[in-house]
Formats: structure tokens, sequence, C-alpha cells
């Protein structure tokens, strides 16, 4: 059954992810679209900036959990490599520990905040009125995503510092 709900959750951060990359890739475009526009036509798209405010924190939100998963974040690597495997796995699960707490709150505060926008129609913009829910929405999906990846990730470090065996961050 584990196995299952792993599977489903991986398949679910795959998607996620691709809807992100998607999103990028519109974004390009709409952006490309915007400076033609606005050097070439002297006519820049309205409503571009409310757009691409609303888009980066889809995008990083959807794509944060599965970059975590891939062990692709950001690391300083030097420091890590001196250290010994069971010195590694400490380091990883107080890393995981802070980033559950600090996940979990920007999940629940940042869903009294989707919700409260949700609720007073909440847009952004002048020239083009976007709906700010939306992506309020998807921040408390990706860190609730965030808080279960660094679950899993704290529980696999915490059993090879039981286990005393080398292990790393996927």
């Amino acid at each position: 059954m584990l196995r299952l709900l792993g599977k489903i959750f991986d398949r679910l951060l795959e998607l996620l992810n691709y809807i992100s990359v998607i999103a990028i890739f519109l974004t390009a475009i709409w952006i490309f679209g915007d400076v033609v526009g606005r050097f070439v036509l002297n006519r820049p798209i309205p409503g571009t900036t409310e757009l691409v405010k609303t888009a980066i924190l889809a995008i990083v939100f959807l794509g944060v959990a599965y970059t975590l998963k891939q062990g692709a974040h950001i690391r300083t690597t030097v420091l890590i490599r001196a250290l010994s495997p069971r010195a590694k796995a400490c380091l990883e699960v107080f890393g995981s520990f802070l980033g559950i707490v600090i996940f979990a709150l920007l999940a629940i505060y940042g869903w009294e905040a989707a919700v409260k926008a949700w609720q007073v129609k909440e847009f952004e913009g002048v020239q083009l009125r976007v709906p700010t829910y939306p992506s309020r929405f998807i921040m408390v999906l990706g860190s609730a995503l965030m808080v279960i990846q660094y679950g899993i990730l704290l529980g696999r470090n915490f059993l090879i510092l039981i286990q005393g065996r080398e292990g790393g961050t996927q």
C-alpha cells in the first residue's frame, strides 16, 4: 500500500513539474510577445506584469517538490563531500526537519490568505485583472507537497542514522 502511495505521489510530482515547464514556456512566449509589441510596434501587451507575477509563483511551487525529490536543489557540495555518511545523514535530518517546519507554516498561513483572496475575489492589476487566489492555492499545494517530500527524506535519513548505512538525499 505504501509503495502504491509512493508511486502515486511520484507521478503527481512529475505531472506538476510538467505543468510548471509548460507554464515556463508559455510565460516566455508571452514575454517575447510583449517585448516585440513594446519595441517593434510600440504597443505592449496589457497586463504582462500581472500575468508574469502570477505565473512565476505557480512555476516555482508546482516544480519545487519534484526538484527536492530529484536532489536537484542547490547545495554546498564542497562541505558535504568532506563529511562522513553519518554526519551527512545528521545534516539531512536537520535540514529535512527545518524544511518541514518552514513549508508547513507556509502552507498553513498561505491557506488562510488563499481562502481570503478567493472569498473577496482578489485581483491583481488594472489593465488586465488577474485573480490571485489560483496562484495562492498553488503555493499552498506546493508547500504541502514539500512537507510530504521532506518527511520522506527525514524518514530515509533517520533510518540511515539508526542503521548506520550509506544513503543520499533522494
